[in-house]
This record gives C-alpha cells, structure tokens and sequence, in this order.
C-alpha cells in the first residue's frame, strides 16, 4: 500500500520544484524528503524524477501520477472542509473545478459580477484548477458541482447543462506593425512570427491544420500549452496569438492588443455536472451569470 506521507512528499516537490523546498513545505529534512520519494519509486515502479547533481525534474511519469494523486488528495481535503463547516455551521457551498483557460478568465468575471450584486455574501465559493478530464472525473465523483471542460458528450455519470462558443481573437503586442488593421486574415499571418500551442493540444492541432493549408504558413517561434503563456510572449514582441476571447480581454487589460480574426474556428466549452443529487440553488445563478459574460464577447468588434 502506498504511503500517504510518501505521495505528500511527492506533491511538494512537484509543487516547490526541488527536494530542499518540499522539505521546508513539510518542515522535515531534506534527506528525509529524498528517502519518501525513493520509497514512492519503490513502490510504484516508476522513474519519478531524473537527477542531474543536485537538479531533479519530473519525467512523464510524475506529471502523469501528480495529476492522479492531486485529485485524490482533493476529495480528502474535501471531507475535513466539510466536518469544520459541520462544526460552525455550513453555509452554502459552490465548488467548481475548471480547465485552466477559464479558471483565470471567465470564471472570475462571473464571480466578481455575482459579488457585486451581493448575492457572493452567503455562498462558498470555491474554484479549482485542473485538466478536463481531471475535472470530468471530479464531477462524475460528486467532489464538485460544476465542471468546465473542452466540449464533451453526455455520459451516464454526467449531464451537459450548456455548451457555448465565442470567437478566437488575434492578440499582440502595441508595436506590432499588424496594430493598424481593423480584422487580422489568415493571409495577413503569411511569413509572421506566431507564438502557437504544443501540437497536443486541442488548440494547437486545430491551427497547425489551418497553417498546413497556408500557401505561405506563419513562422512558430515559440509553443506553450496555456492560452496564458501565449499572451505572457505575444505581449513581450515574440509574435502575434491565436486565443480565446477570454485571454484575449485579459490580455488587452494588461496592455496588449487584440483584433477580430477572420476564421470560421471558434473557442467552445461544455459546463457539466453529476446525474446524482438534487440541483445546486446557487449553480443555476452561476450560469446565468456565464450567460450574460458569452453575450458579451459573442459581438465583440
């Protein structure tokens, strides 16, 4: 059986990105930290971390259980959440676990317009960050009430309560001799440096196939898997993105620029949620308020 406090250590050190640093997290020593996560490869069978002197970085194979031990480890957190809030007295509680790209745009803006109209004052809110099928799995467990995942079907463990789709948006730095146009065409792309996304990605398979059928397909300089990163390095001058209208706000809020692009593509998400247990009170205000924020964005020029 595996040890607890060994995939403790494990997750600090993916967390803190070094042995010595994970041991500060769980106030242990640092030779202490090393033998929990030999013991983890021990039991495991896995390569977690290749060691160069006195580097480690993760392997596939840490990012693939870092993921599996990160869910579990949430549905723990979730049952002491729950006894404290037994123990004061529960208020209403709103969990939400959603892909990155949303996590740090859409969502927020909803929930900043549900505070404002005061109605955030008696609900717990919280919102994690994971993959969708991470999210998938979460809501299939009834560890949280709303999931916000790349498209998806109806499955007997989770229904779609909406799917929606707003348009992919050009973004770039202030200087970018593309800041004078008014719409941004595939053509105006031809030869241009593009910051674009690992080709593992929905996204970045989605635009490679665009660029192949380019006569003259823009210049990859750099690839990252977060529509975050892409605007960190657009924004810098590396090249223009291909992004979501959500980062694309976000990116014009920290002072770049965005255009409308000219391409049929859309950016699309399904929020979903158990077949199991009643509805949540507070969900249906939730996606109404995504409601109002897609309108937004659906005619934005």
């Amino acid at each position: 059986m595996l040890s607890q406090r060994a995939l403790e250590a494990f997750l600090a050190v993916m967390r803190a990105g070094s042995v010595s640093g994970a041991a500060v997290r769980l106030s242990i020593s640092q030779p202490a930290a090393s033998r929990l996560i030999r013991d983890l490869e021990t039991q495991t069978g896995l390569l977690l971390f290749d060691r160069v002197g006195n580097r480690i970085s993760p392997t596939e194979a840490a990012h693939a259980l870092a993921s599996e031990v990160e869910r579990a480890f949430v549905g723990l957190s979730e049952i002491a959440v729950a006894a404290r809030e037994i123990g004061r007295g529960r208020r209403e509680r709103l969990r939400i676990a959603s892909m990155p790209v949303l996590s740090l745009t859409l969502i927020p803006e909803v929930a900043a317009d549900i505070h404002a109209s005061g109605q955030l004052d008696d609900l717990d809110l919280e919102i994690l960050s994971f993959s969708t099928q991470s999210v998938i799995h979460m809501v299939a467990s009834r560890q949280v009430v709303l999931g916000f995942v790349a498209p998806v079907m109806e499955t007997p463990e989770i229904r779609l309560l909406t799917h929606e789709r707003v348009p992919i948006r050009c973004i770039m730095s202030p200087d970018d001799p593309l800041a004078h146009c008014a719409r941004i065409g595939l053509d105006d792309l031809s030869d241009r440096a593009v910051v674009g996304y690992s080709s593992t990605t929905t996204s970045g398979a989605m635009l490679d196939q665009l660029f192949a059928a380019m006569h003259v397909p823009p210049r990859i300089v750099a690839r990252a898997r977060l529509s975050s990163v892409v605007s960190a390095l657009s924004l810098r001058g590396l090249g223009v993105g291909l992004v979501d209208s959500f980062t694309a706000a976000e990116h014009e809020a920290r002072g770049g620029l965005s255009r409308p692009l000219d391409i049929v593509e859309t950016f699309g998400f399904s929020v979903i949620t158990s077949r199991l247990g009643a509805p949540h009170p507070a969900a249906e205000m939730f996606l109404n308020g995504i409601s109002a924020r897609i309108s937004r964005y659906a005619d934005w020029t």
